[in-house]
């Protein structure tokens, strides 16, 4: 490591012009690659592998994408009423916008278990008005009004009015606030095909005239399309604010704009590089990650925070050998030799501390690792060459010109007074400071026990973005979502008559299931049995069915059924291929429910009991939801968090102490180094249960963020350490120069990475606020432990070799620099 960073040390002297030019050029490389960067805000691609994930993926490799829909939600407001002959109106404009929008071409034919298309909460009322021989689109209100109240007075027919109709429908006064019109697309069709369809729908309606009514469409690629926009907007603004921060601290600082210039500099270079890297790693090409999510998206963020502690402690040393009268060059070289192996060390530990995140069954978090590992170490070559470098070459020219002057170093202002203070605990009351650390320690691991872990998706919608508001307006209306189905996927021989009919009765179970959508006691469902009984309702292919053994209510023992799957494939393949396989030995059944996520455990076992006519026939199935898979996120999420901590900080700890015995012979510094980002762990947990927060899909990195935080501070406390006690008579006054000079880079690290990190505060997604107080929290935390507890350690260390004469004699004589 000494030869590399020489050698990096010597361009850096010699030829600091080519290394810079060597940036730019690798800059440019890794910013083709960056701006192919994509964002996934797919809930789902939290979940962790599993059986779950691998019926979810067969359900999609098999059948296609999921049965898509678009809802459109039409609300009158607070005393409005959509059953009026002006909510008649705009439904229908709804349904043949839908019907005429070019996008929409893969609508779901109307044949499919007798649902058509385009489903409108006035769609009972218009099939009435036609069966009279009235046109719905030119039916005057009187008509409408009086067939509208005959069929109220029907409980079926009001029941199945309803079925579309805000929860304060009132049948005896024929009124309701909101009603949605369901656009069923084909499942068939990828994922882009989906997505374009639905934003054309919504930009479809956007355009319609809908005065008196608040119209907004919701669907699943609409959802996320919009989610993302509101991400991106933010992020810039947030960026933004973290950089006017840092530009503040780092003036107040150094006192000198160029110094600014180039850390804000060295940022930039390290998020392009960053992107470039995880764009190399993604699935387009090494395929090692999947692409950026919501949690990816902040990286820019934490770069922002971590990248700048490189710059500020090669800055701080440079000016430090400056002032003690070396020249721009050699102080450059020795600004690189003499905190390279502490930057290299702490940019070791910072990404073992991220990528022991690769443990973790949630792939998303193990992205994020990867992503912020590859950040960091981007940050260290960066600011390596950047900072001394580009520092070199502008002093060598004012040297040139006879303006150059030393910039003050850390100790010439309130900082060395604010460390002077700090150190004297360790110098006077080492084991007093620990012993209280001790008892916070144990006083917070014990709160930290008792934090919960959550995992909602509704935390990471902005409640007053566009798509909050909406699904905020859904709760309140429907009481959740109408769209929300389950699958079930059923393995097995599928041409026996006992197979067939037990899906038959499966379905009819599920009539009076909780949570499962009906129209008057009939289950929503699409599956192979509903499809073939949809087709019989033809007068020619139910005689053919019939003769093979279907009679449009059940299976005859001796069925033909895999002929009967062949003559429905022939009638109608898109619609048999979306629910059967070509073997015949998988299918899927696509039930429609209103579970949400706190009831789809529920959910789930009630099906299970609803198929157990298709287990007890010899099949095997696998209840699959969105919802389902966010509640195994949780399960796996919890259990991983112990696993998690322990096996970060043992990697930690592994790295510190092999250096520390490989490059000095004293184990014990390693562990020394460790102690207070272990300490930094429990004491953020504590604070976690003070403040109510809980683990979820972005705090659940607190091991992380400790150690890739803490353990850096750790390093620089104790390498500077061992330098002056070779620079100096005393362990006191070493520990005080330590503390003083390395301390002072610390408070400004701390400063700039909190500013950083703290702007997430501001952000509209709970998660990212939470991460943001934490991440601050651990910061400031890690300051405190790094400027009073590892020094009190390595002031009782030290004195105890010392008095074993174990410490090594002064290299030099006493020197203060500056």
């Amino acid at each position: 490591m000494n030869a590399v960073l020489g050698r990096v040390a010597t361009a850096v002297e010699r030829m600091p012009a080519i290394a810079l030019a060597t940036l730019i050029v690798i800059t440019g490389v890794f910013g083709v690659f960056a701006s192919e960067q994509q964002t996934d805000t797919d809930m789902t691609a939290f979940a962790p592998e599993s059986e779950l994930a691998q019926a979810h993926a067969r359900i999609a490799d098999e059948f296609g994408q999921a049965a898509a829909s678009v809802q459109v939600i039409v609300d009158a407001g607070d005393g409005g009423d959509v059953l009026s002959s002006d909510g008649l109106a705009l439904a229908q404009l709804l349904a043949a916008t839908a019907s005429s929008t070019s996008q929409l071409a893969p609508l779901l034919p109307d044949d499919n278990n007798g649902t058509p298309s385009v489903i409108t909460w006035s769609l009972p009322v218009e099939r009435a008005l036609a069966q009279q021989g009235v046109d719905p689109a030119s039916a005057d209100a009187t008509t409408y009004d009086a067939t509208l109240s005959a069929m109220l007075a029907d409980p079926a027919a009001s029941a199945q009015i309803g079925s579309l109709l805000s929860d304060d429908f009132d049948a005896a006064s024929g009124t309701a606030r909101a009603g949605l019109v369901i656009v069923r697309l084909n499942g068939t069709d990828s994922a882009s095909e989906l997505a374009t369809a639905e934003l054309a729908f919504r930009d479809a309606v956007d355009d319609l005239d809908t005065s008196g009514f608040q119209v907004n469409v919701f669907g699943e690629h609409i959802f996320a399309d919009e989610l993302l926009s509101e991400i991106e907007a933010e992020m810039p603004v947030l960026l933004a604010i973290a950089f006017l921060l840092i530009i503040a601290i780092l003036f107040i600082t150094y006192r000198r704009i160029s110094d600014v210039a180039l850390g804000l500099a060295g940022l930039i270079v390290t998020i392009v590089w960053t992107y470039g890297i995880a764009v190399l790693l993604g699935p387009s090409y090494l395929g090692i990650t999947g692409v950026m999510t919501q949690i990816s998206i902040m990286i820019p963020v934490l770069l922002v925070g971590l990248g700048i502690d490189f710059a500020i402690h090669l800055t701080s040393r440079y000016r430090e050998e400056v002032a003690a009268g070396r020249m721009p060059p050699q102080a450059a070289h020795k600004a690189v030799v003499s905190v390279g192996g502490a930057l290299v060390l702490a940019t070791i530990t910072t990404m073992v501390g991220f990528l022991t995140n690769i443990v973790s069954p949630l792939p998303p978090i193990r992205d994020f690792g990867i992503f912020v590992a590859g950040g960091v170490f981007s940050a260290f070559i960066v600011m390596l060459l950047l900072v001394p470098s580009a520092r070199s070459l502008i002093d060598r020219r004012r040297v040139a010109k006879g303006t150059y002057k030393p910039a003050a170093t850390g100790t010439d202002r309130g900082l060395g007074k604010v460390m002077v203070r700090a150190a004297s605990l360790a110098e006077r009351r080492p084991r007093w400071t620990l012993a209280t650390a001790a008892v916070v320690t144990v006083i917070a691991a014990i709160g930290g026990s008792q934090v919960s872990t959550t995992f909602n998706q509704d935390d990471f919608v902005p409640p007053d973005s566009n798509v909050g508001l909406v699904l905020a307006s859904m709760q309140e209306l429907f009481g959740g979502d109408l769209d929300e189905t389950t699958n079930v996927l059923v393995d097995g021989d599928l041409t026996s008559p006992v197979a067939a009919n037990a899906l038959l009765g499966a379905q009819q179970a599920m009539g009076d299931t909780p949570n499962v959508r009906s129209t008057s006691g009939r289950p929503q469902v699409d599956s192979p049995v509903t499809v073939v009984a949809a087709l019989a309702a033809d007068p020619m292919l139910g005689e053919q069915f019939a003769q093979l053994g279907f009679d449009g209510e059940s299976f005859a023992d001796d069925a033909e059924v895999a002929a009967i799957w062949d003559l429905a494939e022939q009638a109608a393949p898109q619609l048999v291929a979306s629910v059967l396989d070509a073997d015949r030995t998988t299918a899927r059944m696509v039930i429609a429910t209103t579970a949400g996520q706190q009831q789809a455990t529920a959910l789930r076992d009630n099906l299970i009991d609803d198929l157990s006519a298709v287990t007890d026939a010899g099949l095997q199935v696998v209840v699959v939801s969105d919802f389902l898979r966010f509640e195994e996120a949780l399960d796996a999420l919890t259990e991983s968090q112990t696993r998690g901590m322990l096996i970060t900080l043992a990697v930690a700890l592994l790295v510190l102490v092999g250096f520390f015995t490989l490059r000095m012979r004293t184990p014990m510094l390693g562990v020394i180094a460790m102690i207070p980002s272990a300490l930094v762990v429990a004491w953020v947990a504590g604070s976690m249960w003070a403040l109510g927060l809980s683990f979820n899909m972005m705090t659940a990195m607190v091991a992380s963020l400790a150690i890739g935080i803490g353990v850096p501070y750790g390093i620089h406390i104790t390498n500077r350490f061992t330098e002056d006690l070779q620079r100096y008579d005393t362990v006191d006054e070493a520990i005080r120069q330590t503390v003083v000079h390395t301390g002072g880079a610390l408070v400004g690290s701390a400063t700039t990475t909190a500013a950083g990190f703290g702007v997430l505060v501001f952000a509209s997604l709970v998660p990212m606020q939470q991460f943001g107080i934490i991440t601050a929290m651990t910061i400031i935390y890690s300051l405190i432990g790094a400027a009073l507890i590892e020094p009190a350690c390595l002031t009782l260390w030290a004195r105890r070799r010392e008095a074993r004469g174990q410490l090594r004699a002064p290299a030099a004589p006493h020197v203060t620099p500056g």
